[in-house]
């Protein structure tokens, strides 16, 4: 009777640790499909990311091209001679009647 006992002892041991190896294996199957959802999470951030970063470059180059290319407020093309003389008579007349209203 006694070793009865002890083969059911080892035999409820044996499936203790069946148990526990499942578990582990379950366990790690999970995490390993994580670890797999994260990885492709951090490759589509970075193709983000890389997309953003293009987007700045670009905004950045327009910018600097427009404040480098253009000789007035208003662009190179945007008025025609007879269109600048007009308003730099306006904005002219403008400051003096500032200037006037200040001096009163």
């Amino acid at each position: 009777m006694a070793e009865t006992t002890k083969y059911d002892l080892f035999i409820d041991e044996l499936n203790t640790l069946e148990k526990q190896i499942y578990y582990f294996i379950q366990r790690g199957t999970e995490i390993l499909e994580s670890n797999q959802a994260l990885n492709n999470r951090i490759t589509l951030l970075e193709r983000e990311n890389d997309a953003l970063k293009k987007k700045i470059s670009e905004i950045e180059s327009k910018v600097s091209k427009s404040f480098v290319n253009s000789e007035n407020l208003f662009g190179n093309e945007s008025f025609n001679l007879e269109e600048k003389e007009a308003l730099k008579n306006k904005i002219s007349e403008l400051i003096a009647r500032i200037d006037y209203h200040l001096r009163s």
